[in-house]
């Protein structure tokens, strides 16, 4: 009786002698190589396009991708060419990475009769209406009569939400001259320097 098992293992044995790439195997050593990833996050701050919570008088309209246009329906009242309150909240979504600071400014310092001057008045008539802005970010409020032009927040920290800015015309005072009034309300987010 032949014992195929002793000798089949024997010439396995044998094989594994015999072959070079085999014995190589055997003796290989893990390599490896660190990797390491690096990269800057530059500062973004970044306002959307705001949606109306409230409004009383007024409408908004978005004109562009940074830009909208807020319209009061009746600026003045029919009894006596007064102005009419008026009143609108914007919700604007704002993200900023870094330390920042908002500021609002107004560039007439109120709503000017096209060709009118600030000091406008004649003969009992006005050209020129200051109103008050509101605005609240990142736990902070601060208010802008519009003659005193700009007004700021910092925030010493990344915030992202929405920022919510109150914009409201008064009621009463002298009558206003007709024509087309305006004034151009600019929202900055400023990355801290």
């Amino acid at each position: 009786m032949r014992k195929l098992p002793f000798l089949f293992a024997a010439t396995l044995a044998g094989l594994g002698l015999a072959v070079p790439g085999l014995a190589q195997a055997q003796d290989l050593t893990t390599a490896s190589q660190r990797l390491e990833l690096a990269a800057v996050a530059p500062v973004a701050c970044v306002i959307s396009t705001p949606s109306v919570t409230n409004q009383s008088n007024a409408s908004y309209a978005s004109t562009g991708s940074a830009s909208g246009q807020v319209s009061i329906t009746e600026l003045v009242d029919g009894d006596d060419a007064t102005s009419r309150a008026s009143s609108i909240e914007l919700n604007l979504p704002v993200v900023c990475n870094a330390s920042h600071r908002v500021r609002i400014s107004s560039a007439n310092g109120g709503l000017l009769r096209a060709g009118g001057s600030a000091a406008g008045r004649s003969g009992g008539f006005q050209e020129f209406l200051a109103y008050q802005v509101g605005i609240d970010w990142a736990g902070q409020s601060a208010q802008l009569q519009t003659t005193s032009r700009d007004t700021s927040i910092d925030a010493n920290q990344p915030g992202k939400g929405e920022m919510v800015i109150r914009i409201a015309t008064p009621a009463g005072g002298g009558p206003l001259i007709a024509g087309q009034y305006s004034d151009s309300i600019v929202v900055e987010v400023q990355p801290a320097s």
